[in-house]
């Protein structure tokens, strides 16, 4: 391994190896019209209480895994609209929304072939992400990206998210010590990309970070399309 080459890059999810603006428009689209149909909540009645019911649970759970629940705004968006509990409905809206959100989420273009260099270079690949298990997990079987990644960490397997970087210190218990030595981090957020706190932690040698539309700062570059990542990674590793 070189200077310049990972010993592990690890990516988040949501926003990053697909547009998460497509598939979440989609998975509402397909809620809007759900509340038309079965709840008589047309027009922008059942959006303003979803909006609410989403405040509402972030207000109460915090930076937790399940402050992103589907289920819990459905569930408390029925409450908003006077219908009460109804476990049955909450459940056919959440199924109903990612039904539809994974049908329009799709890899963007350079995920592939980034992935396919860095296993043909014997480099460790991750997924930290926030958000529960089980529909995390879901969208990586979606997205056939199984035997493309080493290692998937949930912030739901932890006690705080990954501004916290409680998920990421889970991930360095289970990689080799070998792993840490030159780190990658891909990610749309700042937070996605904690290169020098984990350097000061001792969590990790040496990093770079690559998040969506940043301005360039220490360690930290942006990026704009996924495929200068899959060409830099390229380059880096001799194929470019």
């Amino acid at each position: 391994m070189t200077a310049n080459q990972p010993s592990l890059v690890i990516f988040d999810l949501d926003h990053t190896l697909y547009d998460f603006d497509i598939a979440h428009a989609a998975g509402m689209s397909a809620l809007r019209a759900f509340a038309g149909a079965q709840l008589g909540a047309r027009g922008s009645a059942f959006e303003e209480a979803f909006a609410e019911a989403r405040q509402n649970v972030k207000a109460r759970l915090g930076s937790t895994a399940s402050s992103h629940s589907r289920l819990l705004y459905c569930h408390e968006a029925l409450e908003i609209l006077g219908i009460r509990s109804e476990p049955v409905m909450a459940l056919q809206m959440e199924q109903e929304y990612w039904r539809n959100y994974l049908s329009a989420a799709v890899l963007r273009p350079g995920v592939s072939g980034m992935l396919q260099t860095l296993r043909y270079n014997n480099v460790v690949t991750a997924v930290v992400t926030d958000l529960t298990a089980q529909i995390q997990f879901r969208k990586i079987v979606h997205l056939d990206l199984t035997r493309e990644i080493d290692h998937i960490v949930c912030s739901e397997e932890t006690k705080g998210e990954k501004e916290s970087l409680e998920p990421f210190r889970l991930l360095f218990e289970r990689v080799h010590a070998g792993a840490r030595e030159h780190v990658w981090f891909v990610g749309d957020r700042d937070f996605d990309a904690p290169v020098q706190e984990l350097i000061d932690l001792g969590l990790i040698d040496s990093g770079r970070g690559f998040v969506l539309a940043a301005q360039a700062t220490g360690h930290v570059t942006g990026w704009h399309d996924f495929l200068e990542l899959e060409r830099m990674t390229d380059s880096i590793f001799g194929n470019g």
